[in-house]
């Protein structure tokens, strides 16, 4: 191995060395609940269909006549809701659905008459 060589594979040493020294400071600053709590939220988001059920049902418990109604209509709309949030996997099987669907276009049916 020549000198030229021996420097790069040196750089390259120092480089991931750095680099994994980094990384284990991050780790090391972020508090193992905070961090899995972000990344549930980030993977599995909260419903919105059971926290309007949980608020719809609060409002229509509470003594006043009016937040019955408000509360009535929080529940009936949790319940008409098609589907959850999106998560990252189903955005990204709609994005691969989509793609393929737009690879699959013929355009040469498509003129444009001027």
């Amino acid at each position: 191995m020549g000198g030229r060589e021996a420097e790069l594979v040196r750089a390259r040493c120092d480089s991931i060395r750095r680099i994994s020294k980094d990384w284990v400071d991050i780790a090391a600053s972020l508090e193992a609940k905070d961090a899995s709590r972000s990344i549930r939220d980030l993977t599995h988001p909260p419903s919105i269909k059971k926290t309007m059920r949980a608020a719809g049902i609060a409002l229509a418990v509470a003594p006043e006549p009016f937040t019955t109604v408000a509360g009535a209509a929080l529940v009936a709309g949790s319940f008409a809701m098609r589907g959850e949030p999106a998560t990252l996997k189903t955005v990204a099987e709609e994005l691969r659905s989509q793609m393929s669907a737009i690879s699959d276009l013929d355009l040469g049916d498509l003129a444009i008459s001027i």
